[in-house]
């Protein structure tokens, strides 16, 4: 798992139906000082994050298709939970209500 900032949706009006009633979220990763890290990835929603928002990723496709239940939906990434606050050795690095959304 990583954390990521939700930056773009995805509208698809045709996709797979593994993805019906899911959207599409573009995660920007990041680093636990909260920088941008790698490529932006393509993720299913499974709690409904907003753009600006700090989420959790999940980037194993069985581990993906497992949650979804089905044996082949064409998944690598979804997005399984909503940062709230982020504590590391007893320092707070990341707090939701005053993380500033570009």
């Amino acid at each position: 798992m990583v954390i990521g900032k939700v930056v773009k949706k995805i509208v698809a009006t045709i996709k797979n139906e593994a993805f019906a009633g899911r959207s599409l979220l573009l995660v920007q990763p990041l680093t636990m000082k909260m920088q941008a890290k790698g490529s932006e990835v393509l993720c299913i929603d499974f709690v409904g994050a907003d753009i600006g928002e700090v989420v959790m990723i999940m980037k194993e496709g069985s581990s993906v298709n497992d949650m979804m239940g089905l044996d082949e939906a064409p998944a690598d990434a979804a997005i399984i939970g909503i940062v709230d606050h982020i504590t590391l050795d007893d320092n707070r690095i990341f707090e939701k209500s005053t993380f500033e959304i570009a």
